[in-house]
């Protein structure tokens, strides 16, 4: 039978998805999203006008890194997940 110190120790163990890590990686992830989908509609407003098509590399730009940083949070995760002791 488990001492009541021990049943005190797991009650206070935080949910995984409450933690801090856990919290800023949502955020980051939503915030890159959200670059990601601002870079997507700056490259269809560049293409729509003929004035801004010399400057579509910016917004091309934005997708790039921000689809590179997701899938680098994404894979970082995933190995955490994987390879976990």
């Amino acid at each position: 039978m488990p001492s009541p110190q021990t049943i005190l120790a797991r009650s206070r163990r935080p949910l995984h998805f409450l933690t801090p890590p856990a919290v800023a990686t949502t955020l980051l992830l939503a915030a890159l999203a959200a670059l990601l989908v601002f870079g997507l509609i700056g490259v269809s407003v560049a293409k729509e006008f003929e004035a801004y098509h010399g400057y579509v590399w910016v917004p091309r730009l934005l997708v790039v890194v921000s689809a590179i940083l997701i899938a680098t949070v994404l894979g970082h995760l995933l190995r955490r997940r994987l390879f976990r002791n």
